[in-house]
């Protein structure tokens, strides 16, 4: 992969729809030349696939916070692994957590979670508190994303 695909990739990122003759014509390449760098990419794996982005604020999400869950108290590790597991894996269900991940040591489920208000998020830090296997829960509000709104679920102006 050299600087081109990168470009590339970065174009892509900013618009998938693009067509290659645009690409093209800003990278000053020949449109061929575009496609197929791209089909290689997509055949490499290095492009997985082309998707739209949701306006969160367009489906009623208005805030962000970051929610750190701590799992435990289990007798047996694996018990404590598995249901921290299965517990990301239902938050992740859910069209209001944007983004799920998992640590083992300690358990803990670190999401990205949206909102209509700070209120909305709150509440929904509260139910996850009322969990048994839930040790702890913070939740942090995002007030702006200098990079990586796409993940973060909100403008790049701010949530």
């Amino acid at each position: 992969m050299d600087e081109l695909d990168r470009s590339i990739i970065r174009i892509l990122q900013r618009d998938a729809r693009l067509p290659f003759t645009k690409i093209a014509e800003e990278l000053g390449q020949a449109d061929t030349t575009i496609h197929f760098r791209t089909r290689r990419m997509v055949r490499n794996g290095v492009i997985t696939r082309f998707s739209a982005l949701v306006n969160p604020h367009a489906m009623g999400y208005d805030v962000a916070g970051l929610v750190k869950i701590q799992v435990g108290g289990h007798i047996l590790p694996e018990i404590s692994h598995d249901r921290t597991r299965s517990f990301a894996e239902e938050l992740a269900s859910e069209d209001q957590f944007h983004w799920v991940a998992v640590s083992t040591e300690p358990m803990t489920i670190y999401a990205l979670l949206l909102g209509a208000d700070v209120s909305d998020l709150n509440r929904r830090a509260d139910e996850i508190r009322k969990r048994p296997d839930v040790v702890n829960v913070n939740l942090t509000i995002i007030d702006s994303v200098v990079k990586g709104w796409e993940v973060a679920g909100s403008s790049s102006e701010g949530v």
